[in-house]
């Protein structure tokens, strides 16, 4: 009796580590999982795991999802979606991380980029008249108006003058304006609105051509907002697509031509899609989804 006694003792004693592990497993598995978002907006090229993660999620999480890569960050203003299968299988080999996760069933991804800031636009502009040798700077006065928000994907983003005119029709200094780098920004128009006295002057000069056809930034003029044609028929130009919330830039060719503010048709190879769009500055159109 002793013996089966002292046994018995010893099986209890073996068993308690066993009860203690069972315990810190059951614990673990009843930890909350960490939601992913299922709409994000990144700034940089590629888009990690730890851009889905809540501001809340764990350090430990946050640390390890920073080593998995999903895929390409969108174009600039563009959105891509990622469904649960592509951010399971970008997991594989991180079991114990994907069973802390709850994956939603599509993920939106948007590029947000870099604002691009009045103050930025101003310092293009100025940088354009001075090299043009314009002895007056952009007046302080001057009220600058264009199609809010617009992003690029550097920061600060570097603008550069394409072309300044006087707009007869809407009596306002039309300028058009890129990033230095290509692919940061695409080609966008800002109407430069002066107080009376200083708009008649721009129109006296610009009526005049001062500075006019700068080689590397593009040309200072008049435009005669019902005769000047700024798209023409069978040439590239550039169409801004708007919804409200996003923009997207794309290149097209002239079906027709056009003057300022009419509306041709244009064409869009890649999808082979035919749009209706407001001529807005030279080369340039505008349309609204």
């Amino acid at each position: 009796m002793k013996y089966v006694l002292f046994a018995t003792m010893w099986m209890l004693l073996a068993a308690t580590p066993l009860a203690s592990c069972a315990r810190n497993d059951t614990a673990d598995s009843n930890e909350p999982a960490v939601q992913l978002r299922d709409t994000v907006e990144v700034k940089q090229n590629r888009v990690w795991l730890s851009d889905l993660l809540p501001p809340d999620a764990p350090s430990a999480i946050q640390k390890a999802s920073a080593a998995i890569e999903l895929c390409q960050a969108p174009q600039l203003g563009s959105a891509r979606v990622l469904d649960a299968e592509q951010i399971t299988i970008n997991l594989a080999e991180q079991p114990e991380l994907l069973r802390q996760l709850v994956i939603p069933p599509r993920v939106t991804v948007r590029f947000s980029g870099w604002p691009i800031r009045e103050e930025t636009v101003r310092i293009a502009i100025a940088k354009f008249l001075s090299e043009q040798g314009w002895r007056r700077d952009l007046p302080k006065a001057a009220r600058l108006e264009w199609l809010q928000p617009l992003s690029a994907t550097e920061e600060p983003p570097r603008l550069q003058v394409m072309g300044l005119v006087w707009d007869n029709r809407q009596q306002s200094v039309q300028v058009r304006l890129r990033c230095a780098t290509r692919a940061s920004c695409g080609t966008f128009l800002v109407h430069v609105v002066l107080p009376a006295p200083l708009a008649e002057e721009w129109r006296n000069r610009l009526g005049s051509r001062i500075g006019l056809n700068s080689p590397q930034t593009g040309q200072v003029g008049a435009a005669d907002g019902d005769g000047a044609v700024l798209a023409e028929k069978g040439k590239p130009a550039t169409l801004i697509l708007d919804d409200g919330s996003m923009r997207i830039s794309v290149r097209v060719i002239c079906l027709q031509s056009g003057l300022l503010n009419q509306q041709i048709r244009v064409f869009e190879a890649r999808n082979r899609h035919v749009f209706h769009a407001e001529v807005v500055g030279a080369g340039l159109l505008h349309a609204a989804l």
